[in-house]
C-alpha cells in the first residue's frame, strides 16, 4: 500500500481503541480494545494489531481473555501477507513481541478443587490456532 494509505489505515484503527462494559444478569463484563501500530519504523509483521481484552466474573473469580486481530496492509494481497503472519507466529513462540510481553493471547483456566493450595500460575503452551484471513478494501475511512 502507498504510505498515505497506511496512515489512513492507522488513523481508522486508532479510533477503535476504547473501553466499554456490558451488563448481564450474572454481572458485568468489561471490554477493552487497544491499538498497536507496528508499521512505524518498518517493524511490521503484521502492520497493526487490535488487542481485545474481555474481563468478567466466573465462579466469583475475575478472569480475563485476550486475543489480537492482526491487520496487514499489503498491496500484493494475501499471499504476500503470509510471510508477515509466519514472522508474527515465530516471534510469538519466542516471546519476543513488543507491546505484548510474551503473548497477545491469554486464555484463563480455573481449577475447581476442595482445598486450593496456591493462588495463580502462568503457563506457556503451544496451541493450534486457526487464522480466519480475509482480503478487504478500506473505503472512506470506515
Amino acid at each position: 500500500m502507498k504510505e498515505k494509505d497506511e496512515f489512513k489505515l492507522s488513523r481508522i484503527l486508532s479510533r477503535m481503541q476504547g473501553e466499554s462494559e456490558a451488563i448481564f444478569p450474572w454481572g458485568k463484563a468489561n471490554m477493552e480494545v487497544k491499538y498497536i501500530n507496528y508499521s512505524a519504523g518498518g517493524k511490521g509483521c503484521p502492520d497493526s494489531l487490535l488487542v481485545l481484552n474481555i474481563r468478567m466474573p466466573v465462579l466469583d473469580q475475575q478472569v480475563s481473555v485476550q486475543v489480537p486481530v492482526l491487520v496487514e496492509a499489503e498491496k500484493a494481497g494475501m499471499d504476500a501477507a503470509m510471510m508477515d503472519l509466519k514472522n508474527f507466529c515465530e516471534r510469538s513462540m519466542k516471546g519476543a513481541l513488543e507491546g505484548g510481553g510474551s503473548s497477545f493471547i491469554e486464555i484463563p483456566m480455573l481449577v475447581v478443587t476442595e482445598k486450593p493450595k496456591r493462588g495463580e500460575k502462568e503457563v506457556r503452551k503451544e496451541l493450534s490456532v486457526v487464522f480466519k484471513i480475509r482480503e478487504i478494501k478500506v473505503e472512506n475511512g470506515k
